[in-house]
């Protein structure tokens, strides 16, 4: 079995037992690995109606069949569960070096069952499995949790080699924004993951292996690498912006178009957002550069905080901290946003629900809803402090941030002001604002998992023109554009392929890798086939879950406000319009469900 090491750990807190498995080759031909695997396997043994928080929810990491292997970038790890904050399926994307990590340990995949009696690690250290007591981690930061398994273990020349995904207080306390990080600072995109991983009582996997895995063309797999490293260090965007200031660099593109969201989507970032383009962002912090396993992008920015508010290793601001914990909040001091994002990955706070939730609250009290007497909070648009405090509060539990810390949308609806939440699906928005990037707005309003972009990269087309020249306030081809994206990230997540070269690279570019590492002899359409198998496996459960037509939609504020300035202003989302074709492209009736014969062609 080229690439995959066939076998899946499987461990049950409740009875501190564990097992190992060997994963069915008919679900690797169906699924791939990754992702599709992992929503496979949950979707089959898990009620859609569980509870997220009980222990009848599990919660899966596992690994596409090219991480580890030195295919470009294939690096991405996934964690697949029921999210506590939307109560939809979730798979959260990880990126550094845990996920080839565990392919060395031997294993493709671990499945958690149960919930342990108390706070416990899972440790996988070269064949050696052991569910660890953690009660002296418990209640630690992530960065401290890493630094006290690490310094605890006899051989610290191993330490260095071993890597570990945790939560912070944030999951313990179940804060349904908790999210988990992994390699010690890397916030893994997927809000309400770490209150499920808090919720049976883990602290941490940590893994650790020396197994090899193998490919079935090493020539021409050589090759085809070595092929593809030159293209993405020849193509601008993915030698020059990405290498240099990673996601940050989209933020004066958005700026110029007017698609950054000020204070709650209230209106564009287009006055407000002169400063914190790349050059002031380089002035800000002494950026270091770092890659995920097998990447020559490097676009991961680490740097140093110290601050008399906060002091801190971390990554560097990126467009979504920017963007959600910055100017959606009304706060363009970069040192502010650099420290509320590193207090998000300390505390095991997902930003973008974070950044959305605080800035729903700032949204009530400005327009007098609630007080700061009534939230036992300071919370007011441009006010960095303000932020900081919430953020660690939430976390936390402490006082009554508890409130804000169940999230934006609770919080609205209990002050029976839900328009003023500014997401889908219980889920806070990816700081993209949906009236001026039409495809990202169908995308938003369509996604398994909530508005999140890294499931579907449209902006590629629509603010890059990578591969297309696209205008981001038409809707002419966009249907057909979200639907391609969103069946090739499926793809990609399940091959544990990074989807940022796609600036530098088309899909069809990969294709030759693929085949000569796992011994197949797919085409492209054959690959976005199994994306779109997995896309529709995702919309089952969720169905199954109660969630149906009338949640693929946006806020009605960017349904019908227009954008009150900046260059697009006077636009508003146009998802309606764009939801028939979207439908009739994926096969599904009036209703968004899938016709029978789809499910039935795409073998389901």
């Amino acid at each position: 079995m080229y690439g995959c090491t066939g076998r899946c750990l499987r461990v049950n807190l409740s009875e501190g037992k564990h097992s190992v498995e060997e994963i069915d080759p008919e679900l690797l031909g169906k699924f791939v690995g990754g992702r599709g695997l992992g929503v496979k396997i949950f979707s089959d043994e898990v009620d859609p109606k569980t509870d997220p928080l009980e222990p009848g929810n599990k919660l899966i990491f596992v690994s596409g069949p090219l991480v580890g292997t030195g295919a470009v970038t294939g690096a991405s790890c996934n964690a697949v569960t029921k999210s506590a904050l939307s109560g939809t399926i979730a798979c959260a994307k990880m990126r550094g070096h845990f996920g080839a990590e565990l392919k060395f340990a031997g294993f493709d995949m671990i499945i958690i069952e149960g919930k342990a009696e108390s706070p416990v690690i899972l440790s996988i250290l070269d064949d050696k499995i052991n569910i660890r007591p953690a009660l002296e981690s418990w209640g630690r930061t992530t960065s401290e949790t890493e630094v006290v398994f690490k310094s605890n273990l006899e051989d610290k020349w191993a330490g260095r080699e071993t890597y570990l995904v945790s939560i912070g207080p944030a999951g313990e306390k179940l804060v349904p924004l908790a999210n988990i990080v992994n390699d010690g600072f890397l916030s893994v995109g997927g809000a309400g993951i770490g209150a499920v991983m808090g919720s049976k009582n883990l602290k941490a996997i940590a893994v650790k292996g020396s197994h090899s895995l193998s490919i079935a063309d090493g020539d021409r797999f050589v090759r085809v690498v070595t092929n593809l490293i030159n293209k993405l260090n020849s193509a601008p965007l993915t030698s020059q912006s990405m290498s240099a200031w990673g996601s940050a660099f989209l933020v004066g593109l958005c700026y110029q178009k007017g698609i950054l969201p000020h204070k709650n989507f209230q209106a564009a970032a287009f006055a407000a957002s002169k400063d914190i383009g790349t050059e002031v962002l380089s002035n800000a912090f002494a950026l270091r550069s770092r890659g995920c396993f097998a990447c020559p992008v490097a676009c991961i920015k680490k740097t140093d905080i110290n601050n008399p508010l906060f002091k801190g290793k971390g990554m560097a601001p990126t467009y979504l901290a920017i963007g959600a914990l910055g100017l959606n909040c009304g706060i363009q001091d970069l040192t502010t946003i650099g420290m509320a994002n590193m207090i998000c990955a300390e505390m095991g706070l997902d930003p973008i629900a974070a950044g959305g939730t605080v800035a729903t609250a700032m949204e009530l009290v400005e327009k007098g809803i609630t007080d700061r007497d009534a939230l036992k909070l300071e919370l007011r648009f441009g006010q960095g402090e303000d932020l900081l405090q919430a953020l660690t509060l939430m976390a936390t539990k402490k006082g009554h941030a508890k409130r804000i810390g169940k999230g934006g949308d609770a919080l609205a609806k209990e002050y029976g002001q839900s328009k003023r939440f500014m997401g889908v699906k219980g889920l806070p928005m990816a700081p993209f604002d949906p009236r001026c990037i039409q495809g990202m707005g169908l995308h938003f309003a369509t996604c398994n998992y909530g508005p999140h972009h890294l499931y579907a990269y449209t902006f590629f087309e629509e603010v890059l023109n990578v591969h297309e020249e696209l205008d981001p306030w038409s809707t002419e081809g966009k249907p057909e554009l979200v639907k391609r994206y969103q069946d090739m990230t499926a793809i990609m997540d399940s091959l544990g392929l990074c989807n940022w070269p796609l600036m530098g690279l088309k899909f069809n570019n990969f294709v030759p890798m693929i085949n000569s590492c796992l011994g197949t002899e797919y085409r492209a359409e054959d690959l976005l086939r199994i994306g779109d198998r997995i896309w529709n496996q995702e919309k089952l459960f969720n169905m199954g879950a109660g969630f149906d037509h009338t949640h693929d939609t946006l806020p009605g504020r960017l349904l019908n406000e227009p954008i009150p300035d900046g260059p697009a202003q006077g636009q508003i989302s146009k998802v309606n319009e764009m939801l028939p074709k979207y439908y009739d492209l994926r096969g599904w009736n009036e209703k968004g469900e899938p016709r029978p014969e789809t499910l039935e062609a795409l073998g389901l």
